[in-house]
This record gives C-alpha cells, structure tokens and sequence, in this order.
C-alpha cells in the first residue's frame, strides 16, 4: 500500500487527443511544486539580461552585415532565435508560478511551446555554423573566400530554419495539454513520455545537440592547429585563442548538455516507470532552465568579448541616451546620424574584415607560389589580430 501512494498513477485522459502511450497509466504523480521558485527567478533575469543584450547584438551584427561580413547574418539569426525565446518567456513563469497550471489555452501551449523547444536547436545549429565560418576564414582564407560570402550565409540560414522547423513541428499537430489528478493542466509535458514523442527526442538529441557539438569540436581544432603552426603570432594572442575556443565548446555543454543527458534517459527508459519519471522531475525541469542561460551567453560571447565591440555598443548608448535627452534641440545630432557616421569596430571574435587579397601574376611558378604562402599568412594573421586587446 506504502509504494502504491508514493508513486500514484493517475488514470486521467489528455484534453482530447486519443495519443497516449501503450500502457494504461495516462499520468504519474510528479510534484510540480519544485520548479515553482527556481525557474520564474532565473527566466526573470534571462530577460532582464539577454532582452537588451541580443538587441545590442542584433544591432551589431546588423553592422557586421553592411561591412559585408557573412559572420554578421549568423549572428543576426542567432540573436532573433534568442528574441523570440526570450518573447515566450513570460507566459512560461506564469506557467510554473501557477504549479505547472497552464491557464491560455491549447493554441497558445502550442505555439509557445514551439518556439521554446526549437530555439535550442536553431541555436545550437547557428552556433556550429559561426565555428564552421570560422574555421574556414582562420586555417582555408583563400581557398573559400568565396563561399564566404553573403548570398551563401543567408542561404545556409534559410536553410537551417527550414530543417530546424519542420524537426519540430510534430508537436503543432497533437493536443500538448494533460492534466494531472490535481486538475493541473500540464502544456508540452506529458509523464510518462509517448513513444512518438520518446522517438522524437532521439532524433533531437543525436542530430540536434550530439552532431552539430562535434562538428564545432573538430572546427575549433582545426583553428587552435592553425593559429599554433603560425610562428608570428604571439604567445600571449594564442592563449586567447584558445581560451575564446574553449569557452566556445563549455557554453553549448554546459548549457544543453544536462538537458539531452537527461531528456536521452526519459526517452529510452522502458514505458509506464512511473519511479523514475518522478524521481527525474526535478533535475530535468533545472537541466531545462539552463538551456536558456544560452540566451544571455551568446551575445556576451560573440559581440560584447572584444574590447572594439564594446566600445563601440558604450559609444551607441551614450548616442541613444543624448538624442533622448536633447530632442528638443535643433543644433544636436539625431541619434540615427550619430549611429551611421560614428566608428564602427564590431568585429566579433575570430571574425575577419572582407579585405581584398590581391596577388601579382609574376609569371614564374616559384614566385607565385611564395607570394601565395606569404598571403595566406597575411590573411591569417589579420584574423587573429581581431580577437587582439
């Protein structure tokens, strides 16, 4: 009797969709009372911090851009997918405030619901692409400087919005709201897990964390090797490289790895463990929260690292502050004009100026193969000199 009130399975339906698992238990009883505090305080301060941080980052990669740098349309992807997290935001504290109580309807579950969980896989894939970018401009300069270029940055991103859409757009289809024998109206979560949504997370947790996490190993490898095999960088350049580089690899871990550890256990433990979806509640709701620090570290990491950056964002606000406070005065420059005429140095970390790399036809094959060695270490060092203090 003991073990049958300490995991108490509750036989109630979903709101109206006949998708279930394939044993009878249509809920187990998790106590939602854990992440009532915990995940409403930190999604407080994800707005607090990443709303005017990935505004400040949109802006300048929106720069980045207009100095034709394919880096800055990763970017600008990058800081929207952060937005529209960051707009679902408010609705979710509601949610957890309210005991896992979801009050707005089965549209808006789906909706917001949607937008929550894609963006840590449009993330994660922009992530890898910048590491990609940049691997390309630091070891290959010339051989793919031209694909590395504006038109081919916009494509690849209409590209993966594309897959990271239709990946996660099972979820539009099926009812996402279940309520619990407390009469809780639970929105996208659903315990134990169904086995379309348990096949479904595999998918997620290989292709959308595992595979692009290697790919930005190997890629900021394959920079570290570079930098090192260049003799005139300096000691002190290199170790901040390689710091950048790693910090790179721990903010996507740290961030989305707890989450796929254990949202890859739920999905393959075997059906109906009531035991182990409750002893797993807690720890998975705060592996979720983490996920969204990734908010609030992307702009940090890629645009406001580098000392020209934040000179330049500082220079924005106190342009942005004067023009508010000189509206009045005809003789003061408007904000707009300030922004467009002022300095601009948003090169982000490893990022690389669209410099022409022009090359004299000596007519000997010797000499061009020299002058193409020594341009190549010319290309290679101006990237480096980007991450410089």
């Amino acid at each position: 009797m003991a073990h049958t009130l300490a995991h108490t399975q509750t036989q109630t339906q979903s709101l109206s969709d006949p998708h279930r698992t394939m044993c009878n238990i249509s809920f187990c009883d998790v106590d939602s009372k854990v992440d009532q505090f915990f995940q409403p305080a930190l999604y407080i301060i994800v707005i607090v911090l990443g709303l005017p941080a990935n505004c400040m980052a949109l802006w300048a990669a929106y720069m980045q851009v207009r100095q034709r740098n394919e880096l800055g349309i990763y970017l600008m992807n990058l800081s929207v997918a952060d937005l529209l997290y960051i707009a679902t935001l408010p609705l979710w504290i509601d949610y957890f405030l309210q005991h896992d109580d979801w009050i707005h309807g089965q549209e808006s579950c789906k909706l917001f619901g949607f937008i929550f969980y894609t963006n840590i896989y449009v993330s994660i894939a922009f992530l890898c692409c910048i590491s990609l970018d940049r691997y390309l401009a630091v070891a290959y300069p010339l051989r793919f400087a031209k694909v590395r270029r504006i038109k081919t940055a916009v494509l690849v991103s209409s590209i993966v919005w594309t897959i990271e859409i239709i990946a996660n757009c099972a979820p539009l289809f099926h009812d996402e709201l279940f309520r619990d024998q407390f009469n809780h109206t639970f929105c996208f979560e659903k315990y134990p897990m169904q086995d379309w949504v348990a096949g479904m997370n595999l998918y997620r947790t290989f292709l959308g964390f595992l595979a692009p996490w290697i790919a930005m190993l190997v890629a900021y490898r394959g920079i570290l090797v570079a930098v090192r095999c260049n003799i005139s960088t300096e000691r002190q350049e290199k170790a901040k490289i390689q710091r950048l580089a790693l910090s790179l690899i721990l903010i996507v871990l740290l961030c989305f790895g707890p989450y796929h550890v254990l949202l890859l256990v739920r999905s393959v433990m075997k059906p109906c463990d009531c035991g182990s979806e409750e002893s797993l509640f807690a720890a998975y709701h705060v592996s979720l929260a983490l996920t969204s620090l990734n908010c609030v570290a992307d702009p940090i990491l890629y645009c406001f690292v580098n000392e020209g950056a934040r000179h330049d964002v500082s220079r924005a606000l106190s342009a942005l502050l004067s023009a508010a406070c000189q509206r009045g005065s005809s003789s003061s420059p408007s904000h707009v004009d300030i922004l467009n005429t002022g300095s601009v140095t948003m090169e982000t970390p490893l990022s690389t100026k669209k410099q022409p790399c022009v090359y004299a036809d000596g007519g000997k094959t010797s000499s061009y193969k020299t002058e193409l060695v020594a341009l190549k270490e010319e290309c290679l060092q101006m990237t480096i000199l980007s991450v410089k203090k």
